[in-house]
């Protein structure tokens, strides 16, 4: 006989399309997350019972929850049962009163869930979604001649009622996760991309751009997320970003080089546009070589399959996420950023970059997490965007020079050695260009309201770190 009985209401449900049936509605994914980080501490009342048996509705939404039930208390098979969608609460009763097991957890709807609690314990019970109650019985519902009694309350008392867990401190959770899973994804697509041909140029400039936007995520998340993880995927998609820089470098000279050759500053003739293709060879070569020695493709799945199952702080798990932290945090960042950019010393390559870097971040984190973050934060991805690509072009321009110099001493280049003077000159004009025409629209906002930024323009340039820069995380030093 049932000495147990647990009542439970399914979780949070979608709505149905229009014309479909109500019975293949399914738990939203925020509702299901709200079950299975609730239901371990809820069914662990129940751990000193022996023969536990899950009945279901046919209700996609109720197997659903039964089945995280189920894997809770390690039940492998769930009974679903008709009489609890059409509810039925006479037939349901009588099926109670005849079944040989002790312990059973019915999980179906409202009405008949409320109509059975209430009769069984003699006073009003409403359940919410999620919510799970349990009873204890004295003795069997035995019906009397032959028919379930409707009104007289069998002898039943009240062991535990836990409401159901509220969805919507999940619901970021779910929404995050989300797009970690996609940019991990990105990062997968452009890394097979340019492993598979890493003479394409515009396959290094997404691949960088993807670890960029995951690495942005991974950092942005960081006081909620598995300290380990955080750690693990910092360290890979730094060591990306090193291990692609100077290749990226010479692909931006490679680029500047034949827009010289176009406009006429270096003849139709030059042979620094084939100087610089023998090197990138070169380098191409030396990459290739580590990502057979370091195992940089197997890293990137490894990594891509650990953030499909992020990892979040335990606090994080047990109470969800607020999205006001969240919001907050980006306020953090944003106002650190400001102070950078306020009087930023243009004349350091160091502080160019870094401001950069930053507005980039941001420019992703705005642009990914927008749904978390409210249409406010998220327009402020185009403002981050146009600041980065600013100090882009400033951050292109010195790495050109200091590539064009760095070439004219390599015996490499001893016969192009001129057109490199040329190229470098021509890059250091930019950059004194691109330095007085942002003091002077520095100026000129301080003098008067800055206009409204103008929409970003897409599929932005990816640049290489600055020579006289070292990597993002070390300890900034001028280079020789």
């Amino acid at each position: 006989m049932v000495r147990t009985l647990v009542l439970v209401r399914h979780g949070k449900a979608e709505k149905a399309p229009d014309g479909s049936s109500d019975l293949y509605r399914e738990l939203t994914p925020d509702g299901r997350h709200a079950l299975e980080i609730a239901y371990p501490r809820t069914f662990s009342l129940l751990e000193d019972y022996d023969d536990v048996n899950v009945w279901s509705s046919p209700a996609i939404r109720v197997m659903q929850t039964a089945q995280v039930i189920a894997n809770v208390l390690g039940v492998d098979g769930i009974e679903v049962d008709q009489t609890l969608y059409d509810q039925n609460v006479d037939a349901i009763l009588a099926q109670i009163s005849t079944t040989s097991e002790e312990t059973v957890v019915i999980v179906g709807h409202v009405p008949s869930l409320d109509a059975i609690a209430s009769h069984l314990l003699g006073r009003e019970i409403r359940l919410g979604k999620g919510a799970a109650l349990a009873i204890e019985l004295s003795q069997p519902l035995v019906p009397a001649e032959g028919e379930v009694p409707s009104t007289a309350a069998a002898p039943a008392s009240l062991l535990w009622f836990v409401d159901g867990p509220k969805p919507s401190v999940w619901g970021s959770l779910v929404s995050i996760e989300g797009e970690v899973t996609a940019s991990a994804g990105e990062l997968a697509a452009s890394a097979e991309r340019f492993f598979n041909n890493p003479d394409d140029a515009d396959a290094l400039c997404d691949f960088r751009m993807a670890v960029r936007r995951l690495r942005s995520l991974v950092s942005f998340l960081s006081p909620w997320e598995s300290k380990k993880q955080a750690e693990r995927a910092d360290k890979v998609l730094r060591n990306l970003l090193d291990a692609t820089a100077r290749l990226r470098g010479i692909d931006i000279f490679s680029q500047t080089v034949d827009d010289l050759v176009e406009s006429g500053e270096l003849g139709e003739n030059s042979l620094l546009p084939v100087a610089c293709a023998h090197e990138r060879k070169l380098e191409r070569s030396s990459f290739m070589e580590l990502v057979r020695k370091k195992g940089l493709a197997k890293r990137v799945d490894a990594l891509v399959e650990e953030l499909s199952g992020f990892r979040w702080k335990k606090s994080v798990l047990a109470r969800g996420l607020n999205e006001g932290d969240l919001k907050s945090r980006f306020d953090e960042e944003l106002d650190t950023l400001d102070q950078a950019l306020f009087g930023l010393d243009l004349s350091s390559a160091n502080a160019v970059y870094d401001a950069r870097r930053d507005a980039k971040e941001l420019h992703y984190v705005a642009n990914r997490l927008g749904v978390v973050l409210g249409d406010e934060r998220a327009q402020m991805s185009e403002y981050m965007d146009e600041i980065q690509r600013d100090l882009g072009a400033l951050c292109n321009a010195r790495t050109n020079a200091t590539l064009a110099d760095e070439f004219r001493h390599s015996p490499r280049f001893r016969g192009v050695r001129a057109d490199l003077g040329v190229a470098g000159r021509d890059q250091s004009e930019v950059v004194s260009a691109i330095v007085s025409g942002m003091k002077r629209r520095e100026a000129s906002e301080e003098a008067s309201e800055p206009d409204q930024a103008a929409p970003a323009e897409t599929g932005e340039p990816e640049e290489a770190a600055p020579q006289d820069a070292v990597p993002e995380d070390a300890p900034k030093t001028t280079a020789d």
